[in-house]
């Protein structure tokens, strides 16, 4: 809820943004400004999507588990669209999350929400053929927290 909560609130915040900071800047120079910020977010996310699949494919050749470098590239990526949206908060908010110690606690705080969520373990190792084998555990929980009943597998 807080993240729709949010959603609602950002155009407001970016009204205000511009009522407050855009006497300061000027007409032309609150439109540079935001122009000059989606420049560079598309740019950000055109060269972001190449490099969140190397960094993942780099991991996954490592044997290590891509979660982090997924939630990395996801960040950026976000980052990204975050310079897109017009306006200072979302600019700003989109500049701080590009910083390497802001994305690393990002990161770190999803992983542990996704470990505590559903404990999802992966495991990555080479087979005899040189082929990836990805294993993972799982398990489905109901909207309660309570296990759903098993499925039919002829289906």
């Amino acid at each position: 809820m807080p993240v729709l909560t949010l959603l609602l609130l950002l155009p407001l915040i970016e009204i205000a943004g511009f009522v407050v900071i855009g006497p300061y800047l000027g007409v032309a120079g609150t439109l540079v400004f935001v122009v000059v910020s989606a420049m560079l977010g598309m740019s950000l996310l055109r060269t972001e999507g190449l490099g969140t699949l190397r960094r993942l494919q780099r991991s996954i050749a490592a044997g290590a588990t891509p979660v982090p470098a997924a939630l990395d590239g996801a960040c950026r990526m976000v980052a990204a669209l975050l310079l897109i949206v017009p306006g200072f908060f979302s600019t700003a908010a989109g500049l701080l999350l590009l910083l390497p110690p802001v994305r690393r606690l990002v990161v770190a705080h999803l992983g542990a929400r996704v470990d505590r969520a559903g404990g999802v373990i992966w495991r990555f190792h080479r087979g005899a053929s040189s082929t990836v084998i990805i294993e993972s555990e799982y398990h489905e929980v109901g909207a309660a927290g309570t296990a759903l009943p098993p499925r039919d597998r002829d289906a």
